[in-house]
Order: structure tokens, then sequence, then C-alpha cells
């Protein structure tokens, strides 16, 4: 075997090592979009990035705690 057959050879071993690592990547990262928990930390996360949809969100949530103690207040009376 000569040299130039020898390295592209090994050109061709690098050539598939690079496919199996891209298809490798792809398949996490079409796991990852498929898992909802992740999908849903995502939202947050871009929410937490705009502060207009943070003070939103926290006012939805303040709405709500105070929803929660007003019912369960009138329930154990």
């Amino acid at each position: 075997m000569t040299e130039l057959e020898t390295l592209r050879q090994r050109r061709e071993l690098v050539v598939l090592a690079a496919e199996l690592q891209r298809a490798t990547i792809v398949r996490r990262l079409e796991r990852i979009e498929v898992n909802p928990a992740r999908k849903l930390l995502g939202v947050a996360a871009s929410a937490a990035r705009r502060p207009a949809l943070l003070s939103l969100g926290a006012a939805a949530v303040r709405f709500a705690v105070r929803a929660y103690r007003r019912r369960s207040a009138r329930s154990k009376h």
C-alpha cells in the first residue's frame, strides 16, 4: 500500500467518523425537541429573557396565589 493510498484511506475514515458524529448529534437534538418538558423549559427561559413577559408572568402568579389564599380562607370558615 502506497503512502497516497494510506492517506486516502485515513481521509475516508475521518469523513466516516464525522458523519457518524453528525448523525448522533442530530438524533440527540431531535430527542430534545420532542421532549415536552424541555419545550416548556425553553418557553420559560425565553420568557425570562423578556422583562415585559417576566413581569406579566409574575403578576399572573401573584393573582393565582391570592385567589388560592382567598378560596382556602373561605373554606376554613
